[in-house]
């Protein structure tokens, strides 16, 4: 990948716009872009949701209905995904900057065709965390050193509310891949964790009822940053493989992560829990029970 001339960069725009979990193994890369170009002014570009998160790191912060900024010397794209690339040419900065996958070879001649300046790596011949190939995406472009310490922040006032709604109990989140194992077994594990206190979402909310159970704290209706403060708040998280396990991490909360067996090998090579103590359950009979054996290993 040839060098992009950072020096010269004074507008620029960064996209991530997929998952969560996506977003937050890639603040170590929206960090140093902060810190190594204090000359630039940014725009970040994430998904409505998760707007919040980046603010830290940015002048401007879009959403996917915003326009693009004009005048733009450079747009980069965090993410290796055609409607990536899309963006970065309607962007029509004067420096377009992606990687792809050499095993996605349609993404790969997409990215070719339509930046300036792309990065191209292999998970198969070279396996690692999504958090370590945008760093190396990053320095490769010669923006320099990425420290790989993902974060989630939150003001100290909201940090101390989460601790105290939470009260040091494990943290369960609700995720529709928990009924794929089903129902029952789900509040079976509940139950077997009391106390405890499951998180939700809007949508989540309209998949199932939650019954009352002794120990069991129900906890929706919350902001993206007062979920961070409540992951962040346990002694540790019980998820499936969703954003919810990156938060907690990157809050610095050990993790139990509960896997299909179908994503289980792509999870944990490339999106396994970053720099905090975890273990990994694969579903199948006796679920709940491996459950609580991991959450006692931590």
């Amino acid at each position: 990948m040839k060098k992009v001339p950072w020096s010269e960069v004074r507008r620029l725009l960064v996209t991530r716009t997929d998952h969560l979990g996506d977003l937050v193994v890639s603040t170590p890369g929206l960090k140093a872009l902060r810190r190594l170009l204090p000359q630039a002014e940014i725009w970040c570009l994430v998904a409505d949701p998760f707007r919040s998160l980046v603010q830290n790191w940015a002048d401007h912060v879009l959403s996917p209905a915003d326009p693009l900024p004009s005048r733009l010397d450079a747009a980069l794209g965090l993410s290796p995904r055609s409607a990536t690339y899309q963006v970065l040419r309607r962007s029509r900065a004067r420096y377009r900057i992606g990687y792809s996958y050499s095993e996605r070879p349609l993404a790969r001649l997409n990215c070719l065709l339509m930046l300036t300046h792309s990065w191209a790596t292999s998970l198969a011949r070279k396996p690692r965390h999504e958090a370590e190939v945008v760093a190396e995406f990053l320095e490769a472009s010669g923006l320099g050193q990425v420290e790989l310490k993902p974060e989630f922040p939150l003001s100290p006032a909201l940090e101390q509310w989460g601790k105290n709604k939470v009260q040091s109990r494990t943290v369960v989140h609700f995720a529709p891949r928990w009924l794929e194992a089903g129902r029952d077994q789900f509040l079976q594990m509940v139950r077997q964790l009391a106390p405890v206190v499951v998180t939700y979402g809007e949508a989540e909310a309209r998949l199932m009822s939650f019954p009352d159970i002794d120990g069991v704290e129900w906890l929706g209706g919350l902001s993206l940053p007062q979920w961070g403060a409540v992951l962040g708040g346990g002694s540790a998280l019980v998820s499936t493989d969703t954003g919810a396990v990156h938060v907690a991490a990157a809050r610095g909360v050990p993790v139990v992560v509960c896997h299909l067996p179908r994503h289980y090998s792509a999870c944990l090579k490339q999106w396994y829990p970053w720099g905090v103590p975890a273990q990994h359950v694969v579903f199948k009979n006796g679920w709940p029970v491996e459950v609580v054996a991991a959450l006692a290993r931590l």
